[in-house]
């Protein structure tokens, strides 16, 4: 025969079993929940404009009609713009303006490094320009390369070139496998 202390203790482990196997279903949810995180952007944003400012003055602009912002990832926290990306940035003390332009980008929190990719076009403040399809800009070392055809034109000069290299104000460039026209002084 059953007393009432003995359905108080049944009924007790019964809830506490289904507590418990409810926790743990909850937890398999969580941690799918939390894998589907990773892959979710933190946020959308169109029409997407940001700019920079040093002392006072306006010293980059990056455009874009969207960016996805994937900077909640823990492997490789990022932001893309999957169209017409564009940046200006403008010299402080003289007003000059470099316009780097792409098909796509991607901007990568660690390390500080751009990846810009499709119809890559800079144009700088003294009318040269390079073009490609894919370069990395290093944010930290201020330098810009990559792997694809190049084409630098600077003044009269036409250079292409397989893979370059070179800092961001262009004056000290590298490019592989070069041809091109080049201005050569007569020293007759």
């Amino acid at each position: 025969m059953l007393n009432l202390k003995n359905i108080i203790k049944s009924i007790a482990v019964t809830l506490l079993t289904a507590v418990l196997f409810s926790c743990s279903k909850n937890i398999e949810e969580v941690n799918r929940l939390y894998q589907e995180y990773e892959t979710i952007p933190i946020s959308e944003t169109k029409n997407f404009e940001l700019t920079y400012t040093l002392s006072g003055h306006k010293v980059m602009i990056m455009t874009a009609p969207v960016m996805i912002d994937y900077t909640n990832q823990q492997k490789l926290a990022y932001q893309y713009f999957p169209d017409k990306f564009k940046i200006i940035l403008i010299n402080p003390d003289s007003k000059e303006k470099t316009i780097i332009t792409a098909d796509r980008a991607f901007l990568y929190k660690n390390p500080d490094l751009a990846e810009l990719i499709g119809h890559v076009n800079i144009k700088g403040a003294d009318r040269s320009s390079l073009q490609t399809g894919h370069l990395y800009w290093d944010g930290l070392n201020k330098h810009i390369f990559g792997e694809e055809q190049t084409t630098l034109k600077q003044n009269d000069e036409f250079i292409s070139g397989t893979g370059f290299d070179s800092s961001l104000d262009f004056k000290n460039v590298r490019l592989n496998k070069i041809n091109g026209v080049l201005k050569v002084k007569d020293s007759l």
